[in-house]
């Protein structure tokens, strides 16, 4: 039974050992020395070292893990990728390994001695031997493992920055120039000072006439000629008077205004032609026999003389009974008012009149007195449109 219970013991330990050296197994591995760009979208890659690392990640996390063998070793020793833009990972130090000592390697620890039993009361109790406790010392086993590579510091490189260039100051002067101000070059404004301060003497006259002693000469101008209002007439001879402008000298210049005046006449065709003006009003055009003036259409009365009565007067024409335009009538006068001040905006005479009816008195409003048939019919046609559509001729 004991060498049953041995073998099982045995083959459980070397399972167990044989899991932990496979599991333990990639702990020396590390990542690649350099990770490839965010462009690189090969599957497999192999670093300056010549690890062979493969792609791997979810949604979009890349992540590369170390290819190995059946036995779980790290494959190297392959011919490194060659691309633009890897990031090479900087060498860190190994962590320290701990190790675990199992129970069984524990120091065995000194045991206290047990109190003896209580002997009677009348037996003396024996001596008691205190025992010196030892320390307690836990071995430490240290790993031989290569030194790590010492990471060397990056240079210092002296940066020299160059100061932006500051605008020159804008020349500051007493001198403040006026509006009428003239600038000109150099060498014609100290000759011009040269020539200001020459003066012929007495007696003497200048050698040149040409103007090339004039002070203004080789300054140029923006200003127009001016024009002269008269004709220049040359030595020997007489002016002509002309009246149709041809010796204007403004003759032939046009301006904004003008052109406007003229395009409301003429237009630009070739012939011109006069320009139709829209009218402001609408326009009648009455027959020939229609078109008498109000002389014309007012009758007048014949006088007739003979030599046998000379004092003989005309006889007088009976005096034309007044006429009156009844516009409306109205029981109130506040009404009646209103109604006299619309009628006469229209520029008719107006005449308030009263009358009675069974004992009720009526506001009668109406325009007139005309002496004319024409006039009368005139002035009731103004009342209908003016929105007395009863209106009426009375007496």
């Amino acid at each position: 039974m004991k060498i049953t219970r041995i073998i099982a013991l045995a083959i459980i330990a070397g399972t167990s050992g044989a899991a932990g050296g496979q599991a333990q197994t990639l702990r020396p591995t590390s990542p690649p020395a350099e990770f490839p760009p965010a462009s690189y979208d090969g599957r497999q890659f192999v670093d300056s070292r010549g690890c062979v690392y493969i792609r791997a990640g979810i949604d979009g996390n890349v992540t590369w893990v170390p290819q190995v063998t059946r036995s779980r070793k790290q494959i190297c020793g392959l011919q490194p990728t060659q691309l633009a833009g890897t990031t090479q990972q900087q060498p860190r130090a190994a962590a320290p390994e701990l190790i675990t000592l199992e129970p069984s390697q524990q120091p065995a620890q000194t045991a206290e001695s047990a109190p003896a039993a209580s002997a009677p009361a009348a037996a003396s109790p024996p001596p008691q031997v205190a025992a010196t406790a030892k320390p307690r010392r836990t071995p430490q086993t240290a790993s031989a493992r290569p030194a790590p590579a010492a990471a060397t510091a990056p240079a210092v490189r002296k940066v020299v920055r160059v100061a932006p260039a500051s605008a020159a100051a804008a020349p500051q002067s007493s001198v403040l120039l006026t509006p009428n101000t003239r600038v000109v070059q150099t060498h014609i404004y100290q000759e011009r000072r040269l020539s200001n301060s020459f003066q012929v003497p007495q007696g003497y006259r200048p050698v040149w006439t040409d103007g090339r002693l004039n002070p203004q000469r080789a300054v140029r101008t923006v200003r127009p000629a001016v024009v002269t209002g008269a004709a220049q007439v040359p030595p020997g001879y007489l002016r002509v008077e002309r009246e149709d402008g041809r010796l204007n000298p403004m003759r032939g210049l046009r301006s904004p205004q003008g052109d406007a005046q003229m395009a409301r006449v003429w237009n630009d065709e070739v012939p011109r032609r006069l320009v139709q003006l829209p009218l402001d009003r609408p326009t009648v055009r009455l027959p020939r026999e229609a078109r008498r003036s109000p002389a014309e259409a007012k009758e007048t009365g014949l006088r007739l003389s003979t030599r046998s009565a000379p004092g003989a007067e005309a006889p007088e024409h009976a005096a034309a009974a007044a006429r009156y335009v009844r516009a409306a009538t109205y029981a109130d006068a506040g009404q009646a008012r209103a109604a006299a001040r619309k009628l006469a905006a229209t520029g008719l005479p107006v005449r308030l009149g009263t009358v009675s009816r069974k004992g009720q008195p009526y506001k009668v409003v109406m325009a007139g007195p005309y002496r004319d048939a024409g006039q009368a019919a005139a002035a009731l046609a103004k009342a209908q449109q003016a929105g007395f559509s009863g209106a009426r001729l009375s007496r």
